[in-house]
């Protein structure tokens, strides 16, 4: 198995499921993750997860130093942009590693090897086009890669200097992203994904999938009641079809902007879980039938539309009080 590590800044109170995340992450015990915080509150971190305790200007000195111009960094919600450079900021963390990469919080790992290793026997440069989990080859060259010019513009330099989010980090219905300057540059890169990526506005899991091709998300066609469950042997989503219980096995979930509860006494030691679209729910076992599948709750009163509704309008509200502001 090639030495593959992730690494993972987050600032602030971590989310409430993090417990879990740490759980699905000590069921893969092939790979590392490094995490950057400043927060103090205890968690049971697994042997393959480092917490690594730093502030956040300490981490802005650091990425400062790397660039010979002034970098915006107002807050830790811009360090999304600078994802494709961790492997370069932070390249002593990273020594001996064949692999390095990025992954959110915000999300619950299935059974890594089930899915990874086929992908670095071929040796791509580059693994995945979306910022919840890309992994990069960790060697001087493929780190900097970033850099380079695309079609006459420095996008790094362009991204770095501004406080507004650019989506340096992933593709998402542009060209301007370190996805296409590795492709300008003829490097080796896998461009599918194995994620169960939720769709954000809709309360119910939807599934989408980046289509490179038409640059836009694709909708999936799922059925209408589905169960997402996690064990240490994977992450299934399982369903009706032709009245048999059938599953899918899935790399990770991405949670996306979903305010999740967690409906069990503590998170530590829980490995068996179902994932619904707005908490998650201790198991004792997994469904082996459609008796069984119908009697795991699936679904709870839920909020999630109207409270992302009612967030962007009052964001909106606020973006634009500030522009008046500035015009007076």
């Amino acid at each position: 198995m090639r030495k593959l590590c992730f690494i993972v800044p987050y600032f602030g109170e971590m989310p409430n499921y993090f417990q879990l995340f740490l759980n699905s992450c000590a069921s893969n015990e092939n790979y590392n993750w490094l995490i950057f915080t400043d927060s103090t509150k205890k968690y049971s971190y697994p042997k393959n997860v480092k917490k690594i305790y730093m502030k956040f200007s300490t981490l802005k000195e650091l990425i400062q130093s790397k660039f010979d111009f002034p970098i915006k960094l107002a807050s830790p919600k811009k360090l999304c942009d600078y994802k494709p450079a961790f492997g370069y900021i932070f390249e002593d963390y990273i020594k001996g590693y064949d692999y390095w990469g990025h992954c959110d919080l915000d999300t619950i790992m299935g059974k890594l090897d089930d899915f990874i290793p086929q992908l670095l026997k071929k040796k791509y440069d580059k693994i995945f086009t979306l910022g919840h989990f890309i992994l990069y080859k960790n060697n001087l060259e493929n780190n900097r890669r970033f850099m380079k010019r695309y079609r006459g513009v420095y996008l790094f330099k362009k991204s770095f200097t501004t406080d507004n989010i650019t989506v340096f980090d992933e593709n998402y219905q542009n060209d301007t992203n370190v996805n296409s300057i590795f492709i300008d540059d003829n490097a080796k890169v896998y461009q599918g994904e194995f994620s169960f990526n939720v769709k954000v506005i809709p309360t119910r899991f939807i599934r989408i999938v980046y289509n490179n091709r038409l640059k836009k998300p694709i909708t999936c066609q799922i059925p209408k009641e589905v169960l997402i469950v996690h064990t240490s042997e994977g992450l299934f989503e399982l369903y009706i079809e032709n009245n048999k219980l059938k599953g899918k096995e899935f790399m990770y979930i991405h949670l996306q902007q979903r305010l999740m509860r967690v409906h069990m006494s503590s998170q530590q030691g829980v490995y068996t879980f179902s994932i619904i679209p707005n908490g998650f729910y201790k198991l004792n076992a997994i469904p082996q039938d459609i008796f069984e599948f119908k009697k795991v709750r699936k679904r709870t009163l839920n909020i999630h539309r109207i409270r992302l509704t009612f967030k962007w309008k009052l964001l909106k509200l606020k973006n634009l009080i500030k522009t008046n502001i500035r015009r007076i």
